[in-house]
């Protein structure tokens, strides 16, 4: 039989290992993994060329449709993720009416009428009724990830609902009987940073330490302790997510010791980037902040010792920044297009992190852990044909044209994609994403 694309002389890396040869790709889907002179014929054959071939990336963090319309987002945003090897993004939303559902049926038909690349959901909670209609949300959307968010004061500039530990409390009760079900925590302390903010600001400080001074690393430790110590009490599976202290995963690990179900996610800025760089400004606002080089050096610890879960980008693209005051700035960053290259550069390449261990934070580990296993994930016969071609030793240099700010501008990295491949459909090649693509996405959070 004939299938649809063959990629073949490739080095394929897996979570569990690697093998040269390729695959075979019919209808969406793996249909065969294997040496060269196992595959079959195709309809269009790709050679690697002795080129990395990995599974495609499952961002599990970004946030789109927030201070532009959604359905655009949904186009630019999923092309940009799409040119950095990711073919699955899942969204942390957030909806400030009583119900999720009739916002959960708007954003996925406009999803699926836009994106390039699948996509899934994650609710914020941010009023009562969210938590009591979890056990209706996961029968009727299939979402079994919530959200709440501390370190955001009342009136934070991008409108977020922080949430009490009694909301978490109750989420974690009913999360903890639904199975998949994990609750997500934006980890600071809200109190002592809203108190040292105040500090802060009568010192007339402006730059990106004071930012960073305002919100202690001792904020987010404190609160990951918390957030353990309620899920301990619960039963309820807990994910830190975008942790920027070297003690998150540290903490986790002696609770994962303990038999309680928390793992970790850290993003690419905390790993490259600290508050103290000479050529960052306000434009690196990010919510927590970045930190300094010995909270990097322990992020980096985390990820090579397998205490750090997972990675997301965070990515977020909000208007240009006003550049007027640091303490009213909104906070983040955009990084699709670049998550793969800063840890091939940074993490492969510099400290020596196998391939295999980037595979498992980047695709097999949020594939397990946001219920996308064994569809998603990994390299093998049956799974959606999301593959992303990495070139390990190309150099170049990052442009930024799109929405957002980018803190790596001007940055030359070893180590880029070349060809992404989601669930069959060759997406991204020769440095673009075609238009043909777009409305070709389609939602992974659905109701069982």
């Amino acid at each position: 039989m004939k299938v649809d694309l063959v990629i073949r002389n490739a080095r394929v890396v897996r979570h569990d290992g690697e093998f040269h040869g390729g695959v075979a790709v019919h209808d969406g889907k793996i249909a065969l993994t294997g040496r060269d002179d196992l595959l079959p014929d195709a309809h269009r054959i790709i050679d690697a060329k002795g080129l990395v071939l990995m599974p495609g990336l499952i961002d599990p963090h970004c946030h789109l449709g927030v201070k532009f319309p959604f359905d655009e987002d949904m186009r630019t945003e999923t092309a940009a993720a799409a040119s950095g090897g990711v073919t699955t993004a899942l969204l942390y939303i957030r909806n400030l009416k009583e119900s999720y559902l009739p916002f959960y049926a708007e954003r996925r038909a406009i999803g699926e009428a836009n994106a390039a690349i699948d996509f899934g959901f994650h609710f914020g909670i941010q009023r009562e009724e969210h938590i009591a209609e979890i056990p209706e949300l996961v029968a009727k959307t299939g979402v079994r990830s919530f959200k709440c968010y501390f370190g955001y004061e009342p009136d934070n500039p991008i409108g977020i609902v922080p949430a009490t530990d009694g909301w978490v409390y109750a989420a974690m009760r009913i999360l903890a009987k639904i199975p998949g079900g994990v609750i997500n925590v934006h980890c600071e302390n809200t109190q002592i940073a809203a108190w040292v903010k105040k500090e802060m600001i009568a010192t007339g400080r402006q730059d990106l330490g004071a930012y960073t001074e305002s919100r202690p690393a001792l904020c987010e430790v404190e609160t990951i302790r918390r957030m353990i110590f309620l899920a301990e009490k619960t039963g309820c599976s807990l994910h830190l997510v975008h942790t920027s202290v070297g003690m998150g995963p540290v903490l986790a690990a002696e609770a994962q010791a303990r038999g309680i179900e928390v793992t970790v996610e850290t993003c690419p800025h905390y790993l490259t980037r600290t508050c103290y760089d000479e050529d960052l400004d306000m434009r690196a606002k990010i919510s927590p902040p970045l930190r300094d080089r010995s909270e990097l050096e322990g992020l980096w610890a985390g990820i090579l010792n397998g205490s750090v879960y997972s990675l997301g980008t965070d990515h977020v693209p909000f208007l240009p920044k006003k550049l007027e005051d640091i303490w009213t700035e909104f906070p983040g960053v955009v990084s699709f297009p670049w998550e793969l290259p800063l840890m091939l550069h940074f993490g492969v390449h510099q400290r020596g992190l196998p391939l295999s261990r980037l595979v498992t934070l980047n695709s097999y580990n949020p594939a397990r852990r946001f219920g996308l296993w064994p569809r998603k994930g990994d390299i093998d016969a049956g799974f959606d044909a999301d593959l992303v071609l990495v070139d390990p030793d190309e150099e170049r240099t990052v442009r930024h044209t799109g929405k957002g700010t980018c803190i790596y501008e001007g940055w030359t990295l070893r180590g880029w994609p070349v060809l992404t491949v989601a669930r069959g459909e060759v997406v991204y090649e020769d440095g673009a994403v075609d238009d043909r693509h777009f409305g070709r996405g389609r939602c992974v959070t659905v109701p069982a």
